[in-house]
């Protein structure tokens, strides 16, 4: 099928903005002179490879990168790790044993000769695995921009029927800018350099944008099969599965019997992905663990509230006032755009999974992740693109040097109000460049 000449447009507008800002981010980030915690500058201190190598890596790869890295290499060894996808840990793996490694083993012979561990791993595999994530990273990141940008183009006819009056977007059968415009903001998502530094959200927001785009070509089994790949990388990768159970009770009240066979095959397969890794864990720890005992035996949330400290109102204590803080922001987008399209019928379900996962954040998780797990949900990033267009002038005769308390307030909210989708974007860009700082130093959020 042949590509028109505006979809080639937006795709190099697309890709050479993403060059742009990730080189920023990695620049930012390599300027960090002092770190809080110095354990990834354990992990790369081989003298057969460049001291710039060392450097860089040991900025760009910190927080549970470490531990991402690490799996990678020997696999599952303590308990607590369950708490990291299998999938995420088995793509660095994969990447690093049949890509990277060979390639760095040309350019350092020294490195694939150096000495091992205790556990009879190549100290010197450590650098194939943490080059590995990174690579996947980007390129999980600009192809969950690229899907974004067809997925938009498909649900823009819903949206715009709800709020086509406010926008100014073309409907003259012109090319819609719309699509490019929420594929542009999806590359200054709050995710940010977590979606360069070798985390697994740039690779679960490319499936669950492609499970998006194949549900709304009504490819339910290809659906399935994307969240599939989604559950095997973050456990909140079920929460995909709400999808299926409402177009499950839509077919099944117009008896499209057809529709709702591949809707429930696309739905188990969610399912599956889910599970796979809690049978394996299950049939290698129990009977022993205390966990195999419960009701419903899953190491993944025996992991999390053991080890990592979530459950209920777990994180509301005084000192976490900063990370909460740090959330705000994105749980305002969430709010926003639930405001905007809870009323849309095709949208319902995406907007129930954004609000299940903005009531967990808030109560169960460590709040600030939100703002790298949130980049999942393409809400957010299409009520932004419309809300840029809806933004209007200020109106002439506003009264002027209004100093009072309430005035200030007023003037404030007022703008707000006029300019919300420009505010939201300064937010973006201002937040991801101070997060890199933060996230380079080893200083929350993280």
């Amino acid at each position: 099928m042949a590509i028109s000449a505006s979809v080639k447009h937006d795709i190099r507008l697309i890709s050479s903005t993403f060059v742009v800002v990730k080189s920023m981010l990695l620049i930012i980030t390599q300027l960090v002179v002092k770190q809080y915690d110095t354990s990834s500058q354990l992990l790369f201190t081989s003298p057969h490879v460049p001291p710039l190598l060392n450097y860089v890596l040991s900025r760009l790869l910190v927080w549970d990168t470490v531990f991402f890295i690490k799996v990678a290499q020997r696999g599952y060894v303590y308990e607590q790790e369950w708490a990291f996808g299998w999938l995420w840990n088995g793509t660095i793996r994969l990447v690093g044993d049949w890509f990277v490694l060979p390639c760095l083993t040309v350019l350092y012979p020294a490195l694939a000769e150096g000495e091992s561990d205790d556990l009879a791993n190549k100290v010197g595999s450590i650098y194939g695995y943490a080059i590995a994530a990174v690579i996947i990273a980007h390129v999980g990141h600009y192809l969950a921009v690229v899907t974004l940008y067809l997925t938009s183009c498909n649900i823009e006819q819903h949206i715009r029927s709800k709020s086509s009056d406010d926008t100014k977007l073309p409907s003259n059968g012109s090319q819609s800018v719309f699509p490019v415009v929420s594929a542009l903001l999806y590359i200054i998502s709050p995710g940010g350099v977590f979606m360069s530094a070798g985390y697994a959200e740039s690779l679960f927001a490319f499936f669950s944008f492609l499970g998006i785009y194949f549900r709304e070509t009504e490819q339910y089994i290809l659906a399935g099969l994307a969240f599939f790949m989604c559950c095997g990388l973050r456990g909140n990768g079920v929460l995909w599965g709400i999808i299926f159970l409402n177009d499950l009770f839509e077919s099944a009240k117009v008896r499209n019997w057809n529709k709702s066979i591949a809707v429930i095959v696309g739905g188990s397969l969610v399912g599956i992905g889910f599970l796979s890794g809690q049978v394996y864990a299950y049939f290698r720890y129990c009977p022993d663990r205390e966990w195999c005992n419960n009701t419903i035996p899953l190491i993944y949330g025996y992991v999390q509230s053991h080890y990592w400290n979530n459950g209920f109102l777990k994180y509301w204590r005084t000192w976490q006032i900063p990370n909460f803080l740090f959330a705000f922001p994105t749980w305002f987008l969430f709010y926003r755009s639930y405001q905007k399209y809870r009323s849309v019928p095709r949208l319902r379900p995406y907007v129930i999974v954004e609000m299940s996962m903005f009531v967990m954040s808030v109560l169960l998780w460590h709040v600030q992740i939100i703002t790298r797990v949130g980049t999942c949900m393409p809400l957010v990033y299409w009520y932004v693109a419309e809300r840029i267009f809806a933004d209007v002038p200020e109106e002439e005769g506003v009264a002027e040097n209004q100093w009072s308390f309430k005035g200030i307030i007023k003037r404030a909210r007022d703008d707000f109000t006029r300019h919300e989708g420009l505010w939201e974007v300064r937010y973006m860009v201002t937040w991801i460049g101070v997060q890199a700082v933060l996230y380079a130093s080893f200083i929350p959020p993280a």
